[in-house]
C-alpha cells in the first residue's frame, strides 16, 4: 500500500500522530522519532560527531554525564538505523571531552580519527580500539599552548591528517597518518584569510579537491589548496558564507551526489549545491526544540538519501527520511 494511502487510512481510524517535517524542495525531511535510539545505559551531555562506515553502520562519539555509570563514549547502529550497541572498546577513548569524529579508508583498511578538547588526539579501529593517542600540543611553541583540539581532516590516498585546535590556538596542525607531528602548523586567530575564530572542523570536499575549514566564529568556510604527498603545502584559495547558517560546525559530503550538508550550533541544517548555495533548510531547533535538539553540531547524509544530526547541548540525535517528491504534500 502507498505510504500517503496508509498514513490517510490511520488518520480516518484515529491512530495517526502529527508529522514532523520541514526542508524546502528537493530536500525536505520527516522526522523518525523510533530511529537512533540511544542503547540502555548511556547518559549523554553532549552529542559530537558522527561518520558512516563501508557497511553504512551509523557512528556516534559523545560525551556521557560526569560521574554517571555511563564510561562509554562511542555508539553503532545498522543501516537502518536500529539495533545500537554500545562499543566498549571504546571507554579507552571516553575521559575527557570526545568530540569530532572522522572516518578514513587506508589503504584496505577503515579507521576512525578522534579529537579530544582534553588535549588528546586517537587512531581507532572502528570498535573503538586504540591504536594511537597523542596528548598535548604537538611541540613547545608558546603559539600552540592553549591546546583543545576540535576535529580531523583525512585526505583519501594521503599520507598526512590535518587537525583543527578549534578550540585552542586555532591553528591546523599536520600529523602522519601513524601519529607524527610533521613539524608543520598554519593558520592562528584572526579574520584575515587564513586566520581562524574557531576552526571547529576540517575536511576534505571531493568536489574541488581541496581542504575546507568551518571557521565558525568568523561565520565562513574558508578552502586551502594542500598536496597529499607534502606535509608543508597549506594556501589559502577562497572563502564562502550562508547568512542562513552563522556558525557552521561541520561540512560533510558524503552520500550528498554532489551536495553538502552543514549543521550550524543556532539550530538550523543546511543542504548546499555543487557552487555551496543554500538549497534547503531544515530547522531542527525549531521543530524538535521541545524535545531538547537545539544545537546541531554534526549532520550526514546516508546512502539512501536520509539524513542523521546530532545536537551538543543536550546531547541528542535524530533520523530524518527523505520526501520522495509525491509525497511532500500529506492528506
Amino acid at each position: 500500500m502507498p505510504r500517503k494511502v496508509l498514513r490517510h487510512l490511520c488518520c480516518i481510524l484515529g491512530t495517526c500522530t502529527a508529522q514532523i517535517i520541514g526542508g524546502q524542495g528537493d530536500f525536505r525531511f520527516e522526522y523518525v522519532p523510533d530511529k537512533l535510539v540511544m542503547p540502555a545505559g548511556t547518559h549523554v551531555v553532549h552529542s559530537h560527531g558522527l561518520v558512516v562506515d563501508d557497511t553504512n553502520n551509523i557512528y556516534l562519539t559523545y560525551v556521557p554525564v560526569p560521574n554517571s555509570s555511563d564510561s562509554n563514549c562511542l555508539v553503532r547502529w545498522d543501516p537502518a538505523g536500529r539495533n545500537g550497541v554500545v562499543l566498549e572498546d571504546g571507554k579507552d577513548i571516553s575521559s575527557g571531552t570526545p568530540h569530532g569524529l572522522r572516518l578514513a579508508k587506508e589503504g584496505t583498511e577503515t579507521f576512525l580519527y578522534h579529537a579530544n578538547n582534553d588535549q588528546t588526539l586517537h587512531k581507532t579501529r572502528l570498535d573503538g580500539s586504540v591504536i594511537w593517542t597523542i596528548t598535548g600540543p604537538p611541540s613547545p611553541d608558546p603559539r600552540f599552548k592553549s591546546n583543545k583540539p576540535t576535529w580531523f581532516a583525512t585526505p583519501p590516498g594521503s599520507d598526512f591528517v590535518y587537525m583543527a585546535d578549534g578550540y585552542g590556538s586555532n591553528y591546523i596542525h599536520v600529523y602522519t597518518t601513524n601519529g607524527t607531528y610533521t613539524g608543520n602548523s598554519f593558520g592562528g586567530r584572526g579574520t584575515s584569510d587564513g586566520l581562524f575564530s574557531t576552526c571547529h572542523s576540517i575536511n576534505y570536499d571531493p568536489r574541488q579537491k581541496k581542504l575546507v575549514v568551518s571557521d565558525r566564529e568568523n561565520h565562513r568556510h574558508q578552502y586551502f589548496n594542500f598536496d597529499s604527498s607534502s606535509a608543508a603545502v597549506f594556501s589559502h584559495d577562497s572563502n564562502f558564507e550562508n547568512k542562513e547558517l552563522q556558525r557552521p560546525c561541520n561540512i560533510r559530503f558524503d552520500f550528498g551526489n554532489g551536495y553538502a550538508v552543514v549543521p550550524a550550533l543556532e539550530g538550523p541544517v543546511g543542504i548546499l549545491d555543487e557552487n555551496n548555495q543554500l538549497v534547503s533548510l531544515l530547522d531542527v531547533a525549531g521543530l524538535l526544540g521541545d524535545k531538547g535538539h537545539l544545537h546541531p553540531h554534526d549532520a550526514t547524509f546516508l546512502p539512501n538519501g536520509d539524513l542523521v544530526v546530532c545536537t551538543w547541548n543536550p546531547g541528542r540525535i535524530s533520523y530524518w527520511r527523505r520526501l520522495p517528491k509525491e509525497e511532500t504534500l500529506q492528506i
